[in-house]
């Protein structure tokens, strides 16, 4: 059976005349010829006829030959279309064909051109992106204190409503003991029953079989409230409860998950309990260490390791990871090369250099921005023995940079300005202003600021390079840009204002500053001050000062008696230096409250705010500022700075303190100097030997070399003030009691820095510093000829010839000590190895 629309259609087509008949039946007003007309009305509208040509003079033009269809059609009259009708219809749809062209031909092109946005757009769209959140505070908008106390709450909670549970203690009973250890005490109780029972039943048969074993868990508590007892004990530090609750999870059949097990070894971690995290890893986990467990392993080792002493432990585990396959992370390397950093030892530092290079061949090749920041910054070189190694650095930071393309953080800035800074190469110091430089302009967004803020840190790294140059321009410029910054607090919130660290610098500034030798070039006119001198709370109109070359202040220091002003000429006098040294030094004793300002007269300052009120009192601060007379001072007025300077802010003098002091004596000028410098050597020996007798500065031990220094100043003195016998005599008692036979014997070598080939073993495979580019820091007090030259010319002018034998003896002597001893350090074999390293680990079950 046909469908209806389709027997519809059929019909029509089969009952269809032909078009005489349509036309003649439409003139009668037949039926058919309405039905055919619904049938039209229900099409669309058909083209004009093909035979139709168009004329635009005379209209439509009929075709020569006729046809009966078209001659029927002209004479329907309203039935079919006009010629005019036609005419208009063919316009409309030319037009519209020509209007769609225009608009596409009009998007094509805006498509090809660059959109243009005007600077406020611009600043519109940017500030939009700026003002959305990270995607870390919109999934997390919590801070990491607000989830840990939230955290504290729900384990308190649990902790509760599982003390109700099972303990059900009375509201009105006095309880001493913490919750947590009632309920440990309560599940120990019931485990220990349990046990008891089970025990009580079992057979022989039961012992040896596997389901009796695995029999079910005694469910006193669930998991997650075992896991939130532990979470409270190690908030509580409480290292007993925290194993005890772990012991008691396994004695109650449960599966101990791996986050417990890694927050218990964190707790052991911060400890440096090594003997528990390793018994945690043997009884507690059932695969092996993961990354972050093996981390916390090794981190354990470091902790209980003192600061000074090279954490050899730590390398046997690290090492002993490797040779089992699994290495500890990228941060465990870092945290032992941090500690090796740390150790103030040149064999340490050897180490560390090694262990970087090892890490790059069988761990981790591509290290991280903080490992190469920690590894720039170890260029810098804090040690003495070794100068700054601004080559080295650069390299690190060409291949972080460029070859890796990782982004620098304010870190690895801060490390790399140090490491040229400390060079005290000119041209090193200027790469290091130079990055300076591109650190606040290379990385700026859209408003132009710039994503790094200079530091403190940043600042006493560029102090440390203009210092070494003498370059107190700068100094002062970077003291200047500190102080207009009033920046109390950093990111993090920490202090960072002006402290100790950078007053030391900018004293030290001062003292390596050589001002011009000509007083000519100085203006006469009174220059404008510079931001330092408005900072420092002095006025801005008032003239250049005076100062008066005798020492009128009542700790004999060069007084000022005008208004103290900064100009932006630096200094042109040693005069000046110590005028704008006095100044600095006044308005620090101002800010911490160690002296008032109201005793000095006509002095007319009004001060800022407090922007010294952090820089604290310490030795270094007062040597670096006694530095400043030793340099631009006479003797005299130096002398009498040292003996009152100390005593005033109870300071105790340092062995760097009577050290310097010796120094400058030693280098005392043709006069009234060197009539002075005896007496004043003998006040500073007086201090020095009550520390050479005990052995140590402070907390530290003297050094060989500071010793040295002592005692070559001293002879030196002796020598330059014709005390040529006395000079002799002090030579004689420094040799014998640092006889040159000490220095033949050579420390021993660790066996970690043995340089046997060996694939397996507890050192590194792959060494950046050879055996005889280690410096020894264990070398005892030693003269050379160079140290008593002067002596010798003495020696020589008065033909003393056994004086001159002793003295070409005691030389030879120390010579050829060092030889000795540097000859059997390189010959010497390492320490003898274990035989059997310890493991970081049982092994593995699938092992």
């Amino acid at each position: 059976m046909l469908p209806l629309a389709l027997l519809d259609l059929t019909l029509l087509r089969l009952s269809a005349p032909t078009p005489v008949q349509a036309a003649s039946c439409a003139l009668k007003g037949s039926p058919w010829a309405s039905a055919r007309r619904m049938h039209q009305a229900s099409l669309a509208t058909p083209p004009p006829p093909p035979h139709l040509a168009y004329n635009y003079k005379n209209g439509p033009a009929i075709a020569e030959k006729e046809s009966p269809i078209s001659l029927g059609l002209a004479g329907l009259g309203s039935l079919g279309p006009r010629p005019g009708q036609i005419i208009s219809d063919a316009r409309s749809e030319l037009e519209r064909r020509v209007k769609a062209l225009e608009e596409a031909a009009s998007t094509e092109m805006s498509a090809l051109d660059p959109p243009s946005y005007t600077e406020e757009e611009l600043m519109f769209i940017y500030e939009d992106l700026l003002a959305l959140p990270p995607v870390s505070e919109v999934e997390n908008k919590l801070s990491p204190t607000e989830l840990a106390q939230q955290q504290a709450e729900e384990d308190t909670s649990v902790i509760k409503a599982a003390e109700q549970r099972l303990l059900a203690p009375d509201p009105g009973e006095e309880i001493s003991s913490p919750t947590h250890h009632r309920l440990l005490a309560h599940i120990n109780a019931v485990v220990t029953r349990v046990e008891a029972v089970r025990k009580a039943s079992m057979t022989s048969a039961d012992a040896e079989s596997p389901a009796f074993q695995n029999s079910l868990p005694v469910t006193v508590l669930s998991t997650a409230e075992f896991e939130s007892l532990l979470r409270v004990c190690i908030r509580d530090s409480n290292i007993s409860a925290a194993e005890m609750t772990l012991t008691l999870m396994k004695r109650s059949g449960f599966v101990i998950p791996q986050n417990i097990v890694t927050n218990t070894m964190e707790l052991y971690a911060r400890a440096g309990n090594v003997t528990a995290i390793e018994k945690t890893l043997a009884t507690y986990l059932t695969d092996f260490p993961n990354e972050y467990q093996r981390y916390l392993h090794i981190k354990s080792h470091l902790v209980s390791t003192p600061a000074d002493v090279i954490p050899a432990s730590t390398l046997d585990v690290l090492h002993s990871y490797e040779t089992q396959g699994h290495p500890a992370p990228i941060q465990a390397y870092t945290s032992v090369i941090t500690s090796l950093f740390s150790c103030k030892s040149s064999l340490a530092r050897a180490q560390a250099w090694d262990l970087f290079s090892h890490m790059r061949y069988v761990a981790h090749p591509d290290p991280d921005v903080p490992l190469y920041t920690l590894m720039i910054r170890a260029c810098a070189s804090p040690l003495g023995t070794r100068p700054s190694e601004p080559e080295k650095a650069l390299d690190l930071w060409t291949e972080m940079t460029v070859d890796r393309r990782l982004p620098p953080t304010a870190g690895a800035y801060d490390a790399i300005i140090l490491a040229c800074a400390r060079s005290g190469s000119t041209m090193y110091v200027n790469e290091a202003f130079r990055l300076a430089k591109q650190m606040l302009d290379a990385h700026r967004d859209a408003r132009g600021e710039s994503a790094f803020r200079p530091s403190r840190r940043t600042f006493c790294a560029l102090l440390e390079g203009a210092k070494r140059v003498g370059d107190l321009a700068r100094a002062r410029w970077i003291l200047a840009q500190m102080i207009a910054e009033q920046r109390t607090t950093d990111d993090t919130g920490n202090p960072e204002g002006v402290n100790e660290e950078v007053m030391m610098h900018v004293f030290h500034a001062y003292a390596s500053y050589r001002p011009p030798l000509n007083r000519s070039a100085v203006r006469s006119a009174t220059h404008p001050s510079s931001s330092l001198g408005q900072v420092a709370g002095q006025s801005v109109d008032a003239p250049t000062p005076t100062v008066s070359h005798e020492p009128t202040h009542p700790s004999g220091i060069e007084a000022y008696d005008r208004t103290p002003t900064f100009t932006q000429v630096p200094p042109q006098s040693g005069a000046e230096v110590i005028h704008e040294t006095q100044i600095l030094f006044d308005r620090i004793l101002h800010d911490t409250g160690l002296k008032k300002f109201s005793d000095i007269p006509d002095s007319g300052a009004t001060f800022l705010d407090e922007k010294f009120k952090d820089v604290e009192m310490t030795p270094r601060l007062l040597n670096s500022y006694l530095s400043v007379y030793y340099r631009h001072s006479s003797l005299e007025t130096a002398r009498t700075l040292y003996q009152t300077l100390f005593e005033e802010y109870g300071i105790p003098r340092t062995a760097r303190t009577c050290v310097e002091a010796l120094e400058r004596c030693a280098i005392a000028r043709r006069g009234h100097e060197r009539t002075i410098a005896p007496t004043f050597a003998d006040e500073v020996w007086t201090q020095w030997q009550s520390l050479e007798e005990t052995g140590r500065d402070g907390e530290r031990l003297l050094s060989g070399r500071i010793i040295e220094r002592a005692h070559i100043a001293m002879i030196r003195i002796l020598s330059l003030t014709n005390n040529v016998a006395r000079a002799v005599q002090h030579l004689r008692a420094f040799a014998a009691k640092y006889p040159p036979s000490d220095l033949r014997n050579a420390p021993p070598k660790p066996a970690l820095r043995s340089t046997r080939t060996a694939l397996v073993g507890e050192r590194p495979l792959v060494r950046m510093t050879s055996a005889a580019e280690v410096p020894d820091d264990h070398v005892p007090p030693l003269i050379m000829f160079d140290d008593v030259e002067i002596l010798h010319h003495r020696l020589v002018a008065q033909n003393s010839v056994k004086e001159i034998s002793y003295l070409s003896y005691i030389c030879k002597a120390y010579e050829c000590a060092l030889r000795a001893r540097r000859d059997a350090a390189l010959k010497m074999k390492p320490e003898t190895m274990r035989t059997h390293p310890p493991e970081a680990r049982i092994s593995s079950p699938s092992e």
